[in-house]
């Protein structure tokens, strides 16, 4: 019961944030996206600790900082998530991680690519995973 509880908090968190900001939230089928100008996010309902990191990083995007090439925005909102959330636990701190390597990995095949720097191997990023 407790369980429920807490994920009944997490989602009424998110809806506060929200409409504290005028932030607009509409569903997701996976994931989640974040669109700063429009104050625009779509995520998952809030089911776990797992969809509220997620929800809290889309919204990171909107209210956190965002400078820098696109992994570091991911990184910033990241750590906005973490810094704004009632809660942060392990399997969130894991998500994060498995979230920040995709984008490493996208920035690495973007780069190989279009013979672009993206990352540099020196950015935090790698060093935080």
């Amino acid at each position: 019961m407790a369980f429920a509880k807490l994920v009944y908090e997490m989602a009424g968190h998110i809806a506060d944030i929200a409409n504290a900001n005028d932030i607009e939230i509409s569903g997701h089928s996976s994931g989640g996206r974040a669109w700063r100008r429009s104050r625009r996010v779509k995520i998952r309902p809030i089911k776990s600790a797992v969809t509220y990191a997620i929800a809290m990083h889309e919204i990171g995007h909107v209210l956190g900082e965002q400078r820098g090439r696109r992994v570091e925005k991911e990184v910033q909102a990241w750590d906005w998530a973490k810094a704004h959330a009632i809660i942060w636990t392990p399997r969130m701190e894991q998500t994060k991680r498995k979230c920040l390597q995709s984008y490493i990995r996208w920035a690495e095949h973007k780069q190989a690519r279009c013979n672009r720097v993206f990352i540099e191997p020196h950015d935090a990023i790698y060093r935080e995973c």
